[in-house]
């Protein structure tokens, strides 16, 4: 694994996890702990680095440094790269140390990299507004004898579930189209277009998965089996996830979620069977009762 990134990933945890500034002495002794060195040079320049890609670290000159979450411009997103870098590092290691090292590993087999060739063409494509011609193969519109062929704005690749996913702009609308079911991939040579990721990204704001929704962002309260808490602490159904303790009674854990009701968050809900209950609003508990009436529907023969 990269030294860079694993000194990155100590310097955020550090800094996420704590409740004041975090000082150069206590980075030095993690940093020591995880067998990586320590300088001041090399601080300053982590620092720098982390601060230029859009990290809100503030540096409080002699006393430390702290991080300010909720100004950070894709706080999430950012970890979330370093730390599958250095996984990918670490699998890379795997293959050129030791040959037979692949033989512990289990990987998912449902995590498709088909096609993943095209994700480096079409993130081109975002970066210099370029549209994108492609055939596509629906899941939905089986009807159809053959793919049919889109021109898109690109503006975004999304991950969801282990698959990815190009968001771009058809007709004035944004559209979202599966990698793994893109063939014929070309870029045009067209004008460049307005970019609008960050509206692509603020559709999904309030939107578990994929699927956009009709429905304006509610409250929705969901009341869960005690024996569900850690699960949904440490894999949260959405970032909007968050105790309700208005709710709160014993035996049971009970979140609120502030979201687009969709097709994705009904599979979610439904998967978690006789251990959830939909509290409100009454649409959606009212959706998933009958939804569960024609699933039982199914064993009564």
């Amino acid at each position: 694994m990269s030294k860079d990134i694993r000194r990155y990933l100590v310097f955020l945890e550090l800094l996420e996890k704590a409740e004041g500034l975090v000082t150069s002495a206590q980075l030095e002794s993690e940093l020591k702990k995880k067998g990586l060195s320590f300088s001041s040079s090399s601080l300053n320049r982590d620092y720098k680095f982390l601060v230029d890609i859009g990290f809100k670290i503030h540096n409080v000159k002699t006393k430390g440094y702290k991080l300010d979450i909720e100004d950070s411009e894709a706080f999430t997103m950012l970890t979330n790269l370093f730390k599958r870098i250095a996984f990918s590092n670490i699998l890379n290691k795997t293959i050129t140390l030791e040959k037979d090292t692949h033989k512990y590993l289990s990987l998912d087999d449902t995590s498709l990299v088909k096609n993943f060739s095209y994700f480096d063409i079409i993130l081109d494509a975002i970066k210099f507004k370029k549209e994108i011609r492609f055939h596509h193969s629906s899941f939905y519109h089986i009807e159809r004898e053959a793919p049919k062929v889109h021109t898109v704005k690109p503006h975004l690749l999304k991950e969801y579930q282990n698959r990815w996913y190009v968001v771009g702009e058809v007709d004035n609308e944004f559209r979202v189209y599966g990698l793994d079911r893109i063939d014929n991939l070309e870029v045009l040579n067209n004008k460049p277009f307005k970019n609008k990721t960050e509206q692509a990204n603020e559709k999904f704001y309030h939107t578990v998965g994929l699927n956009f929704s009709d429905y304006e962002p509610t409250k929705i309260v969901l009341r869960f089996d005690i024996s569900q808490k850690r699960y949904l602490e440490s894999l949260k159904l959405h970032h909007t996830q968050k105790e309700d303790l208005d709710n709160s009674i014993d035996g049971f854990y009970t979140i609120s979620l502030f979201v687009s009701y969709n097709f994705e968050l009904k599979q979610q809900i439904l998967k978690y069977g006789k251990f959830v209950e939909v509290l409100e609003p009454e649409f959606v508990r009212q959706d998933i009762k009958q939804e569960l009436q024609q699933a039982n529907n199914l064993y009564q023969k």
